[in-house]
């Protein structure tokens, strides 16, 4: 040893002190290298943990737009990754965001609260657990990360299109995420400006806002009847208020404020021009104001009285006076969650979470448990759908015409989403396997006057599909899946014929792809065709192709029984479409751009010309507009 030690020239205690030191500068970089792997895995969860709140957003901001923007969820009852809407629990959704075999993800968002301009504060609180993989139910360590937003009517671009009566008017409207509102089409009531703009309004022109408005949170045209556009927008001194225009409902050719009395702001709207022109506000008072035709007492009135009701002068929708009234409690203690107003029908969802009606209730179909004796004259004082067992309603659907057939009722009946049908089944639609029968009142086939259960399982969208000409009607329902039932003309339910279906039937040849139900809310009524929207982004479309409507190509057929791709420019995915024209459809594409299709006699396309195409074609919005 002594020799070795000689020949590297250095002595023990020299290799001794050399040891020390490598050994603690060993143990510095491992020191090190242990701190940056820490601080690498704590920026890995927490990225984890944002990924999983922003996944909260999401979903809070998807429910928003399916109520309204009215939240549905409580501090008591949040979102989380496995609840409803409603902040209830549904057993079949996934528990965690994302989990493996150690690791799990989840979100609690609670009830937004109001900030400026009415938007809504939504929070998100994103989680991950690290449990033990001895003992999985022992959480070993957590991060979280909180994130926000402000939430408005306007945080998206929203599109809208539709069918009139008069003069066989259509329009296509396209609401900027920057408030700006354009317009194209038909101009013969001046719904899209002055009548110097002519009756054919080929490329999209910017639509003036009412004196102290400077952009607008929403647009609502009639659908099939579009000789009617409204919008909801703040004014400078008055707050959010609903204003109208087109010669059918105020009688003049520009704006027309919704007459709410002084103090009153208006929350949300529903307008209607299928022949019996009217609209109704729902108000800061959280109660619904209607004004317009008001045949079959389907404003609600109370009164009895058909009379035309003054734009100006809008008449309250006498929830106090519901008959049948409340399961427990007064009706004047009631207020209005969710409006619908469709043709001579008005229903509201109840602050007890039930269905209100008044309106057309010749075939039973307000489902009160009664009939009226004939189509005119309804029954003007609301009353309560009497739905089995009392479950809270989450939608109401009003069938083509309005309601002069049937209604649907969408419950929330944990861990179910059931559909409910009252009124007329001529078309099949209350699943009952016939299309005729007795009826208590007139006609040849079975009606209902007490909401009939007619699905089984749980059901995130319904979307009523009207036939031009008069009532045939059909219903879809989507849970990523979709099935139809009812008139099918055309083939709009996509099931490889053109014969009506009196059973539901499921559609298989949606390219093999998963349907997203959160469709935009004029998707939730389509006419003389089925336009549906993939959670790939893909739209797919069956129905009426004699003027190019469906987008994919085919030749100009009246009956296409089978959905097909529609031809949108490589690469664009749509995010939002309108379907409610009988000949002409509207996309949102993620690129910010409106692509339309099918009839263009009134310059509907909005392409600068009046020729008909059976493929999308680009809406020729200004170019200095930034959607997104």
């Amino acid at each position: 040893m002594k020799h070795m030690l000689k020949d590297t020239g250095f002595a023990l205690p020299t290799l001794l002190i050399a040891s020390v030191i490598m050994l603690t500068v060993l143990l510095a970089s491992v020191t090190a290298v242990s701190s940056i792997t820490g601080g690498i895995n704590s920026q890995y969860y927490n990225q984890l943990a944002r990924e999983a709140a922003e996944s909260g957003l999401a979903n809070a901001e998807t429910c928003l737009r399916h109520n309204n923007y009215s939240p549905t969820w409580t501090d008591a009852a949040p979102l989380r990754p496995f609840t409803l809407c409603t902040g209830a629990t549904d057993a079949t959704f996934p528990q965690y965001v994302f989990q493996s075999a150690n690791v799990r993800t989840t979100f609690t968002v609670k009830r937004p609260t109001v900030g400026e301009a009415s938007s809504l504060n939504i929070v998100s609180e994103g989680t991950v657990e690290l449990v033990r993989t001895s003992d999985p139910s022992q959480v070993a360590r957590s991060y979280t990360v909180t994130v926000g937003k402000a939430s408005r009517y306007n945080d998206a671009p929203q599109i809208a299109g539709g069918a009139g009566w008069k003069d066989g008017g259509h329009n296509g409207y396209m609401l900027a995420s920057t408030g700006i509102l354009y317009g194209w089409g038909d101009n013969s009531s001046n719904q899209l400006g002055s009548i110097a703009l002519g009756t054919t309004v080929s490329t999209p022109v910017t639509i003036a806002f009412p004196s102290g408005v400077s952009r607008a949170k929403k647009v609502f045209n009639s659908g099939q009847g579009a000789s009617i556009l409204c919008i909801l927008a703040t004014h400078s001194s008055l707050g959010d208020q609903a204003y109208c225009r087109g010669t059918e409902l105020v009688g003049g050719s520009d704006w027309v404020r919704f007459g709410l009395t002084s103090g009153l702001t208006a929350l949300d709207m529903a307008v209607n021009g299928y022949g019996g022109n009217s609209a109704c506000v729902k108000a800061s008072d959280l109660q619904v104001y209607c004004s317009g035709i008001n045949d079959s007492g389907g404003l609600g009135t109370g009164t009895g009285s058909a009379a035309y009701v003054a734009f100006t002068s809008p008449v309250k929708f006498r929830l106090d006076l519901a008959n049948p009234g409340p399961v427990s409690g007064s009706a004047s203690s009631l207020t209005v969650k969710k409006l619908f107003h469709q043709d001579r029908t008005t229903c509201v969802i109840a602050s007890d979470d039930q269905a209100y009606c008044a309106g057309d209730n010749n075939y039973g179909q307000l489902g009160q448990g009664n009939f009226t004796t004939n189509v005119w004259i309804g029954k003007s004082t609301p009353g309560r759908a009497q739905i089995p067992g009392n479950p809270p309603v989450t939608d109401v659907v009003l069938t083509y015409h309005g309601a002069q057939e049937g209604v649907f009722f969408h419950v929330n009946d944990p861990p179910e989403a059931t559909i409910y049908m009252s009124g007329h089944n001529g078309q099949g639609t209350a699943n009952d396997g016939a299309f005729s029968g007795s009826c208590p009142v007139s006609g040849s086939v079975n009606c209902y006057s007490t909401p009939r259960r007619i699905t089984t399982g749980w059901f995130g969208k319904v979307v009523s599909v009207g036939e031009e000409g008069d009532n045939r009607h059909a219903i879809c329902v989507m849970s990523g899946a979709v099935y139809c039932i009812g008139t099918n003309t055309y083939g709009e339910l996509g099931l490889g014929s053109c014969t009506n279906r009196s059973h539901w039937t499921a559609n298989m040849n949606i390219g093999g792809q998963v349907v997203d139900y959160n469709l935009n809310r004029e998707a939730t009524y389509q006419m003389n065709s089925l336009m549906l929207l993939t959670t790939t982004g893909d739209v797919y479309a069956a129905g009426d192709n004699r003027y190019g409507k469906l987008g994919t190509g085919a030749a100009l057929n009246a009956c296409n029984p089978n959905f097909a791709r529609v031809q949108l420019p490589t690469g664009v995915k749509g995010v939002a479409i309108a379907n409610s024209d009988e000949y002409t459809a509207f996309i949102l594409g993620d690129n910010g751009k409106v692509y339309s299709m099918g009839r263009n006699n009134n310059g509907q396309l909005g392409n600068g010309t009046t020729t008909n195409s059976n493929t999308p074609v680009e809406v020729k919005l200004p170019r200095q507009e930034t959607i997104f």
